[in-house]
């Protein structure tokens, strides 16, 4: 008998774990310094004030933002579905000594986190759009405010389905676009057909929906970058380049319709206390 053909999680699982010893170094490149830059300047003003907080990281990779936190004192959980990606952040959580201590691993899908206890976190992340690559976004967004406590922030990022269509004009293939702004779905696409897994992707509108039907209050929706500077990296080797174009990120992100033409969307949500 055939086996059955990997879905949608397995095939996920499958190219994160293959990469997951590479996968720092596949976005060590000023490009990705700049993005994780401009991520980081987005997420720093929602940081815990208590150091006692618990803080957690979902579909968290190598633990790049969640090791972080982690050497601030957080305690940290971190989530990941692929059990290789989660190897490599024990092994980073490792490097820090007693702070390691503060650090809980769970191998876990982010739609199902039976593991991960409810009304526990003052900070939820969910960067590198784990809400696309999942295969229940609505679930997941539910998942998110379970864990949260009460006032709890949740911080996730996700694919721009506006930025995508560019792809598909490209194509030239009106087919191939009608399906696509029909169900706002695409592929990660690699050269093994086992790991082309589907990709979820949002506008601005229908990824704070998402969290407001999740039971979340919206409190911040950005894109990043707003400036294409992936398809025009020569802009990078200029004098002060990734200041300068950090400015220009603040400045043209005050126009909140601006996010509509950015690579990945943003969002900040809080739980309600009540």
């Amino acid at each position: 008998m055939a086996s059955a053909a990997p879905n949608r999680h397995d095939r996920s699982r499958r190219y994160h774990d293959r990469v997951a010893r590479q996968y720092d170094a596949i976005y060590d490149d000023p490009y990705w310094h700049f993005h994780d830059e401009l991520t980081w300047r987005l997420i720093k003003p929602h940081l815990p004030t208590d150091a006692s907080a618990h803080c957690a990281d979902l579909g968290c990779g190598t633990g790049k933002w969640g090791i972080r936190l982690l050497k601030s004192g957080f305690a940290m959980t971190f989530v990941d579905h692929a059990a290789a990606m989660i190897e490599q952040t024990r092994a980073k959580a490792a490097e820090l000594g007693p702070k390691a201590k503060r650090a809980t691993l769970i191998v876990a899908d982010i739609v199902e986190m039976p593991d991960v206890p409810s009304d526990a976190f003052a900070l939820v992340l969910a960067m590198g759009d784990p809400l696309s690559i999942c295969s229940e976004s609505r679930r997941a967004a539910r998942e998110m405010r379970r864990i949260s406590r009460p006032g709890g922030v949740v911080i996730a990022t996700a694919d721009n389905k506006l930025a995508a269509l560019d792809h598909y004009v490209e194509r030239g293939s009106l087919d191939e676009l009608e399906q696509f702004v029909h169900s706002g779905r695409t592929h990660w696409f690699t050269a093994d057909q086992r790991e082309r897994f589907e990709l979820t992707t949002f506008t601005p509108a229908s990824l704070r929906k998402l969290f407001e039907q999740a039971g979340f209050e919206v409190l911040a929706l950005a894109g990043k970058p707003i400036v294409p500077v992936r398809q025009n990296k020569a802009l990078l080797m200029q004098d002060n380049a990734p200041e300068r174009l950090l400015r220009i990120e603040q400045e043209l992100s005050k126009d909140p319709s601006s996010a509509a033409r950015a690579a990945h969307l943003q969002i900040v949500a809080r739980r309600p206390i009540r």
